[in-house]
């Protein structure tokens, strides 16, 4: 029979093979440890891990979406690098090439005061092929100061075994945390219990070598002297530990169980309990199933202990889980958490208080990702509910809007306005400002008819006594277009008339909306004289846009108005200063944390690339017309048709030019986008020439003239006249469109010789050389290796490729290893 010694029954034990395996975390980008629950990964990698002075940024995972795993994420990384945390939180989770690539620069620019870990605990529970794909990229792009580790009861991760191979991943698996007969002897002799050779076998035998089943086990020896169990874990959990609190305790553990880890401030909310402090200071006294971080002044609960406290909950009286979601959801709202207060709302089914937390949100945090969870909401809210929130219902409607859910969105306008009419509760203002908050709403259904629009817009102002409180004055008003004339010019003869019911209606709706889209007026007018051809106009015009959009910070329009200066200055023939206005773009969306608008300046950079037949410079998502993975909507994916359309024709792409012909056309003809049009005849007439049949060339392109010349839209024709001079010069000949086509092939005298200086000096002969190491790098980027490898291979460091790396990204006026390899393969 074992003799206790002492009961230490909390000291903690670990074999050396686990000790050995976690010293080398910090020799991989990469560590996954991976065993079932209990078996004290996280126990280890904590304790082991404190012991060696690493900086740890640890998060522990709650079963929860994408969207609010990397909020928490960011919160963590606050405490390492306020600054860069929040740009990665305003970037949101990065789910396409650009914002990963934003977010790996963001990584690597934090401020790390020494090695540091970051710990996703229970990664398991939050794991998906868009997290895993994320990881692997920021694991393949190492940074040399910061290492990932995962626990998780297991993964899938698709390239483990490759990264293992290559030396980015140290995987620590179930058999290191299975204890050993010798194990057994070992952790019970620490906690003051002498055992033989044959009981540590039969412990062995009991529990596989299962530290959670070991340490439970040998609390039931220190309280009746029984060394074996053939009791299942809950009801070792019951009689060993849970059994032997007071009811003040049992009651307090109940009100935290639903959160893996919490604060002292949740807790005493949660259980409403001023005694949380003193009560959890003697379970942790008392357990190792709760534990206290000093570091992140938070406690966390065992899994196997809140899966046991969970089921306790399901037998209690109706409701009282219900109330614990409700308060958990209140404190993230008074936190601003707004997605984890709706979801535990809707869990509470508090839709009243889910209805508050929208309107406070005013949808700000709804990204196409919640998109069916918010959906879920409203369409499981009870129409009581609904009708006494009409802003929430605004708010919703607007989302459908942005989500292309035209036929919800329809239906909620219509239910809005008969729940309005019928509530006979509401006194005249409140009447009023609702239904102005809804005129406002419904001048969207006109998009892009200005006219229509601000018809609403009037009867909008006439009764709102204050701003609309529905609009999120931070979402984009361009829908990500990089062009306000792209938006509005939809019908032939009209562009000049558009121009003038802009400016006469954007006052208003900026001020009914506090400045949403604020410069947008100046910015159409400045685009309007530039197809005309009147550079000098578009300048002035355009720097009173810039004023407008700075003042209100409104990034869209800003956005619009630096893409027009990039323009003309590639008229002048000045690519310099069109780098230094599209680098001005990004410093301002960087500085301003405008994340939505990255892949808007992609799209402005694109098409300058296209008009300089750099066709290896522009992203894979452009090329591939992938709406879906970027920040644009969808009255947005016809400007991405007309770079598209450009890059073919400079590839050399006829045929695929005129099989896509109809699609473009087609969506073109939605809202309808004029210009769109234009440029598609222009392509298709392109094609057509290039396969020797000139007749429906000069056909097509009459059909593009036809839309443009009545508005002196000029600009399209001019920047394609590579290819359709000879077209243009025909038709003259032929007595068609003669005074535009003169206007035309006049102002494409200045813009091709301005084209062909900026490739001579820029892409040419005189192109930026790179120096002997330079090229030696660039050559292994291209072949596919990493930093580290290419470190490897020339014996230098990784600091010092990264370094040489952004020299040639300087030198190449280039962002990113994508567009360098683009470059490098197409050359």
């Amino acid at each position: 029979m074992p003799k206790p010694k002492k009961n230490i029954t909390r000291n903690l034990y670990f074999p050396k093979r686990i000790t050995d395996a976690l010293k080398e975390v910090t020799n991989y980008p990469l560590t996954i440890v991976e065993a079932p629950m209990g078996y004290g990964k996280t126990t280890a990698v904590r304790e082991l891990l404190s012991r060696d002075k690493v900086n740890l940024i640890w998060l522990r995972v709650q079963d929860c979406s994408l969207s609010i795993f990397w909020q928490r994420l960011c919160r963590q990384l606050g405490e390492v690098d306020h600054d860069r945390s929040l740009s990665l939180a305003a970037l949101g989770f990065p789910s396409n090439s650009t914002s990963r690539q934003e977010a790996l620069n963001l990584f690597e620019d934090m401020h790390l005061k020494s090695t540091t870990v970051l710990v996703i605990d229970d990664y398991h529970l939050v794991e998906c092929p868009e997290l895993n794909s994320f990881l692997e990229f920021l694991v393949m792009n190492e940074s040399t100061d910061l290492h990932l580790l995962l626990t998780a009861r297991h993964t899938e991760l698709q390239r483990t075994e490759e990264l293992s191979l290559k030396g980015y991943l140290l995987p620590i698996e179930k058999e290191a945390f299975e204890f050993s007969e010798q194990d057994i002897k070992g952790y019970y002799r620490l906690c003051g219990i002498t055992l033989k050779d044959n009981e540590a076998a039969r412990l062995y035998a009991l529990t596989e070598g299962w530290i959670s089943a070991l340490y439970l086990i040998m609390l039931q020896y220190r309280e009746n002297g029984i060394l074996e169990t053939s009791q299942d874990i809950n009801k070792l959990l019951e009689s060993t530990i849970y059994q032997h609190f007071p009811n003040e305790i049992k009651e307090l553990l109940q009100s935290l169980c639903l959160l893996d880890s919490f604060s002292l401030e949740q807790a005493i909310y949660l259980s409403n309990n001023k005694n949380s402090e003193a009560l959890l200071a003697e379970i942790i006294a008392k357990n190792a199933f709760v534990k206290y971080d000093e570091h992140l002044k938070t406690y966390h609960m065992h899994k196997i202990f809140t899966r046991y406290l969970r089921h306790l909950l399901e037998v209690r009286e109706e409701g009282f889980q219900r109330q614990l979601y409700r308060k958990i959801a209140e404190f993230s709202l008074k936190n601003e958490d707004y997605i984890e207060a709706m979801e535990n709302f809707y869990r509470a089914e508090e839709f009243e208080s889910l209805l508050l937390a929208v309107e406070a949100d005013r949808g700000h945090s709804i990204h196409n990702e919640q998109r069916g969870a918010f959906i879920q909401f409203f369409e499981n809210c009870p129409k009581t509910v609904l009708l006494r929130h009409p802003t929430a219902v605004l708010i919703y409607a607007l989302c459908l809007f942005s989500f292309n859910e035209m036929e919800r969105f329809q239906q909620v306008c219509g239910e809005f306005a008969e729940a309005v009419r019928c509530n006979e509760d509401l006194g005249s203002e409140s009447l009023a400002q609702l239904m102005g908050e809804f005129e406002l709403l419904l001048s969207f259904t006109e998009y892009n008819n200005i006219q229509k629009m601000y018809e609403h817009i009037k009867r909008a102002e006439e009764l709102l006594k204050q701003p609309a409180e529905f609009l999120d004055t931070k979402g984009s008003w361009t829908f990500g277009s990089p062009s306000v004339l792209y938006m509005f010019y939809r019908e032939p003869g009209t562009l000049r008339q558009e121009v003038q019911n802009l400016k006469e209606a954007m006052p208003v709706y900026s001020r009914i909306t506090n400045g949403h889209g604020s410069g947008s007026e100046y910015v159409l007018e400045a685009e309007w004289h530039f197809n005309r051809g009147d550079f000098v106009s578009a300048e002035i015009e355009v720097q009173k846009g810039l004023y407008a959009a700075k003042r209100w910070s409104q990034g869209d329009i800003l956005c619009c108005a630096l893409f027009l200066q990039a323009r003309l200055a590639i008229i002048r023939g000045d690519y310099s200063q069109t780098l230094n206005i599209l680098q001005k773009m990004q410093e301002e969306l960087h500085g301003k944390r405008w994340y939505n608008l990255m892949h808007t300046a992609e799209v402005c950079d694109s098409f300058l690339q296209a008009c300089l037949k750099r066709e290896e410079r522009i992203p894979l998502w452009i090329k591939e017309r992938d709406l879906d993975s970027s920040g644009l909507y969808f009255p947005a994916k016809v400007f991405l048709n007309i770079v598209c359309g450009r890059v073919m024709l400079v590839k050399g792409e006829y045929l695929k030019i005129l099989g896509t012909a109809e699609e473009f056309l087609g969506e073109a003809g939605v809202f309808p986008n004029l210009l769109g049009e234009i440029y598609t005849y222009i392509y298709i007439a392109a094609a057509n020439e290039k396969i020797y049949r000139r007749t429906a060339a000069l056909e097509v392109l009459e059909k593009g003239l036809d839309l443009a010349a009545m508005d002196e839209v000029y600009m399209p024709f001019v920047e394609n006249c590579d290819f359709i001079q000879t077209l243009l010069e025909e038709l003259v000949r032929k007595g068609s469109f003669r005074e535009a086509i003169r206007r035309i092939l006049e102002i494409a005298r200045v813009y091709q010789p301005s084209i062909l200086q900026i490739r001579r000096e820029h892409f040419q002969e005189n192109r930026p050389t790179l120096t002997e190491r330079e090229m030696e790098i660039v050559q292994l980027v291209v072949k596919g290796l990493t930093n580290k490898e290419i470190g490897e291979r020339l014996f230098i460091t990784v600091n010092t490729v990264k370094t040489t790396l952004k020299s040639v990204f300087s030198k190449l006026s280039i962002n990113n290893r994508v567009l360098l390899k683009q470059h490098f393969t197409s050359t």
